[in-house]
């Protein structure tokens, strides 16, 4: 049996005629940018998440630069950020001309506070929303005024009527509401966050205004995510489903935190044979990725995140699987440790 950890195509051929349909009337149409099919997403998207407003761009890295942009994120400030997170969050923080500050999995984050710091920017990986509670929103003598920002890009669905300033989503082919290319989202509450980044993501085109950055959703990506996002739910319920499966049955492995709202965009485990597990994985079909994200030397990884990041694997976790898939994953590993 061969199994991939994604499956576009099976995915497509799932909804084929609903995705064709929507294609082909964009295209009758001649609403190529910027359009019905975008303003119709950003619509129902802003609904979804329970914000005022949702201002869709090019991808999910984007998202991020924009939001940072838009509350005024200049050189020499800091941004305190977990450094368990894809690159492209830290790549953002430090085009947008901001200084990462990483904080390791043990969540001390007070001690990195400074005088620059200015945004802390949780990040939810693999659907696991991070703990913030603790973070207030204040405005000290010497601190100046904090901001949070939320990386959501892997976190569709399980932020719900959010209170940061702003959320980053990623809307890439693999995740739980993914299009078939690159397309990314903002959502927010803040009307000044909304105007900067709709007319940023358009260069500030008609303007005298500084200069913006070509990061536009195109209408063939947003008619795809109008029809798939009617299909989100079941979507996000069988990833459930599967993260059920293996919760039942594996052995021999570290299981993900079962967090009450969290959403399977990937189903992690730990294990010290985490490469030999890979390796057999391969031989017998099954396609799985390493779960780590490196960094320019620059950013060195704290310890226990380049540990964690070392020792964890990322299964087949998503709505094309079918159960009998499912199970051959379970089986091997579970014959990997026997």
């Amino acid at each position: 049996m061969k199994i991939r950890f994604f499956d576009p195509a099976k995915g497509y051929a799932s909804i084929k005629s609903e995705i064709d349909s929507a294609i082909q009337d964009v295209l009758a149409r001649g609403d190529l940018i910027l359009r019905k099919d975008v303003e119709i997403f950003e619509k129902n998207f802003a609904e979804y998440i329970g914000t005022k407003y949702c201002i869709t761009c090019a991808n999910g890295t984007d998202a991020i630069y924009l939001a940072l942009k838009a509350c005024g994120t200049k050189q020499g400030d800091e941004v305190v950020v977990p450094a368990y997170t894809f690159k492209s969050t830290i790549g953002a923080i430090v085009n947008a001309g901001a200084t990462p500050i990483l904080i390791d999995m043990d969540g001390k984050w007070n001690h990195t506070i400074s005088s620059k710091t200015r945004i802390f920017m949780p990040v939810h990986i693999a659907g696991e929303v991070m703990e913030t509670t603790a973070i207030k929103f204040w405005e000290g003598e010497s601190f100046g005024l904090w901001r949070q920002i939320e990386d959501a890009c892997q976190a569709v669905g399980a932020i719900k009527n959010p209170t940061s300033l702003a959320q980053c989503w990623s809307f890439y082919p693999a995740k739980s509401l993914g299009c078939y290319g690159d397309a990314g989202a903002i959502t927010t509450n803040d009307e000044k966050v909304y105007e900067y980044v709709k007319e940023a993501r358009n260069h500030f085109k008609g303007t005298n205004k500084e200069f913006g950055v070509n990061s536009r959703m195109d209408n063939l990506q947003a008619a795809i995510l109008n029809v798939k996002f009617k299909h989100l739910p079941e979507y996000i319920a069988r990833r459930e489903a599967i993260a059920n499966m293996y919760y039942d049955g594996l052995r021999g492995v570290e299981l993900p935190n079962k967090q009450e709202g969290r959403v399977y965009q990937d189903f992690i485990v730990r294990t010290p044979k985490r490469d030999a597990l890979y390796d057999f994985l391969k031989e017998q079909g099954i396609e799985t990725l390493k779960n780590e994200y490196p960094f320019p030397p620059e950013y060195p990884k704290p310890p226990l995140t380049a540990k964690y990041e070392a020792e964890t694997l990322r299964l087949p976790c998503n709505e094309t699987l079918t159960n009998e898939e499912v199970q051959y994953v379970i089986e091997k590993i579970n014959n990997f440790f026997s």
